[in-house]
């Protein structure tokens, strides 16, 4: 086999990989945005920055989303966290 071209794997080409792969996958694309937040949570907690209830909560949701693997969290990324993120995109 010759490969032609390379291209990183995005959001976007999880369904054209084997279930197998896809976890691998989903695991590599959730790192930046784990480290991201990390960033944001360590802000809230020394008070750089502050949220509000709805915020705290939606980020919750996320983050909690993103360590299940939802592939929905890969693009549905809270503002506050995506500021934080070197090539942090939805």
């Amino acid at each position: 086999m010759k490969i032609l071209s390379q291209s990183p794997v995005t959001a976007a080409h999880l369904s054209d990989l084997p279930a197998d792969w896809q976890t691998l996958a989903l695991r590599g694309l959730r790192r930046p945005l784990l480290e991201a937040f990390d960033v944001y949570k360590s802000n809230v907690y020394y008070g750089v920055i502050t949220e509000t209830e709805a915020e705290h909560a939606a980020i919750l949701a996320w983050y909690h989303a993103l360590c299940d693997l939802d592939p929905a969290a890969l693009t549905q990324i809270p503002a506050g966290i995506r500021r934080y993120g070197e090539g942090v995109r939805p």
